[in-house]
């Protein structure tokens, strides 16, 4: 078991303090989630029948895939097991929101098509910053509506991870373009 018990009985999640779903909810859930087909394919690699999962991109993962995400870090990327460990409804809501075909769909569209190799570029790249971002705003407006939200939500244009990354891609595209060309201005090059 990952996290803590708390004095009610509690479990929570690792590190979190927030509570982990009952075990029959939390397979129920992924019952649905695994038939997916999308999902039943590892995002990194064409291993079949994933068992593990990154939160922080809302994808599946097989095991030997899992362990080069955990040495990535959980600043990058924060994995577990779908069937081992407990979950908190936020991290199922990334999986739901997420999905290893919308990942998969994103990262194509800004210029990733090799998704089984170089994995630590994919994660650690502009694309990835922007997906994991929207992800993150999109669970937490998820939660915000069960009543469980921590903080004013921003920036939640719609419910489409894909729409709300390309969107923050955009504009941070946009204010890098700008920023250029008033540093040509200042310098005198246009």
């Amino acid at each position: 078991m990952s996290g803590n018990i708390r004095a009610d009985g509690a479990i929570t999640a690792a590190g979190r303090g927030q509570s982990c779903i009952p075990t029959a909810d939390k397979n129920a859930q992924f019952r649905k989630l695994k038939n997916i087909p999308a999902n039943t394919i590892c995002f990194d690699c064409p291993n079949t029948r994933p068992t593990w999962a990154s939160t922080t991109y809302g994808v599946f993962l097989c095991l030997d895939c899992s362990a080069a995400h955990r040495n990535m870090g959980v600043h990058v990327t924060f994995v577990r097991s779908v069937d081992l460990d407990e979950w908190t409804q936020r991290q199922i809501d990334a999986m739901r929101i997420g999905g290893n075909e919308n990942a998969k769909k994103f990262f194509r569209k800004h210029g990733l098509t090799d998704f089984h190799s170089k994995t630590e570029k994919k994660y650690t790249s502009k694309a990835a910053a922007a997906y994991r971002a929207e992800l993150a705003k999109l669970v937490e407006a998820e939660a915000a509506k069960r009543g469980e939200g921590t903080a004013a939500v921003g920036g939640v244009v719609g419910a489409n991870v894909l729409d709300n990354a390309d969107a923050a891609m955009k504009n941070e595209s946009d204010a890098e373009a700008s920023a250029k060309l008033e540093a040509a201005r200042a310098n005198g090059s246009v």
